[in-house]
C-alpha cells in the first residue's frame, strides 16, 4: 500500500503544478495580448496621423478643422479683449482712487475724538403718517378637539 499511495502523492503533485503552470501561462497571454493591443491602437494612430497630414498636404484643412482654427482665433480675440478692459478698468481704478484722495478733507488731529450729530428724521410731504397698531385682543383657547 505504501507504492499506491506514493504514486497518488506523486500524480496529484504534478496535477498542482500543472495547474500552477497553467494559471501562469494563461495571465502571461493577457498580458502580452493587452501590450500588442497598446501597440497596434498606436501604430493605427500613427498611420490615420500620417494619412490625415498627406491629406493636408494635398487638399488643405477639412472644413471641421477650419472651422476648429477659425473658433480658436475668436476665443483668442475675446482673450485679448477681456485682458484689455481688465487693464483699462485697472488704469481706471488707480484714477479715481487718485482723484478721490486729492478730493479728500485732511484728517482731523489724533488729540479730540470726532463727534458725530444726531441724525435728523426727515418726512416726505408725501408720505403717509405712520398708524397706530390696532390694541391685541384676547381670543380663549379652543376647548377639545374639533371633528369634522
Amino acid at each position: 500500500m505504501g507504492v499506491l499511495t506514493e504514486t497518488a502523492m506523486r500524480l496529484r503533485d504534478q496535477i498542482v503544478a500543472s495547474r500552477h503552470a497553467r494559471v501562469a501561462l494563461r495571465a502571461d497571454l493577457l498580458r502580452q495580448t493587452e501590450e500588442r493591443r497598446t501597440r497596434v491602437s498606436a501604430l493605427c494612430a500613427g498611420f490615420a496621423s500620417d494619412r490625415a497630414g498627406a491629406g493636408r498636404a494635398w487638399f488643405g484643412p477639412t472644413p471641421g478643422e477650419r472651422r476648429a482654427a477659425e473658433r480658436q482665433q475668436q476665443r483668442e480675440a475675446a482673450e485679448n479683449l477681456r485682458a484689455k478692459a481688465r487693464e483699462r478698468q485697472g488704469s481706471l481704478a488707480e484714477e479715481t482712487a487718485k482723484a478721490q484722495a486729492e478730493m479728500r478733507p485732511p484728517l482731523p488731529l489724533k488729540g479730540e475724538p470726532q463727534r458725530h450729530a444726531a441724525a435728523k428724521v426727515v418726512m416726505s410731504p408725501h408720505a403717509r403718517p405712520l398708524a397706530a397698531s390696532p390694541p391685541r385682543v384676547h381670543k380663549p383657547p379652543i376647548k377639545g378637539s374639533k371633528k369634522h
